[in-house]
């Protein structure tokens, strides 16, 4: 996928999805990604919300931004958007918790309208480049 692809790809999930936060807690919503560079060592899957678009840049996300640190386009190698994630916190010492749904029925159709390719199933919603 193209730089261009990928930026339109997150406006769009950002856009359909909803406002993206670091804890799920306080996030609309959700996703998990990984680097061709992470599977070249540590093998890592970050997870946040959904990325800003001002922070949604030419060829990669912005630092210090929803994501935390910047991630060039081009060396994301796996997104990953459940259909619902679950959440928790503790407030005030009471525990709580709950799963948020998201559309990816409606996000797949945009996609596709774009013409950008995705999978998706009953649980996800993915791009994978490997």
């Amino acid at each position: 996928m193209s730089d261009q692809e990928w930026r339109l790809l997150l406006l769009t999930a950002r856009r359909v999805l909803g406002k993206g936060a670091s804890l799920s807690w306080g996030s609309e919503s959700w996703c998990a990604w990984t680097t061709f560079s992470s599977l070249e060592s540590w093998l890592t899957y970050w997870h946040c919300g959904l990325p800003d678009e001002s922070e949604l840049l030419q060829t990669g996300t912005a630092d210090g931004g929803t994501w935390m640190q910047p991630f060039q386009y081009s060396d994301i190698a796996h997104l990953i958007i459940p259909a619902k994630f679950y959440w928790e916190r503790v407030v005030d010492s009471e525990f709580q918790n709950g799963t948020k749904l998201q559309d990816i029925e409606r996000l797949s159709n945009e996609l596709t309208e774009l013409g950008l390719p995705h999978r998706k199933t009953n649980l996800v919603l993915e791009v994978k480049l490997f």
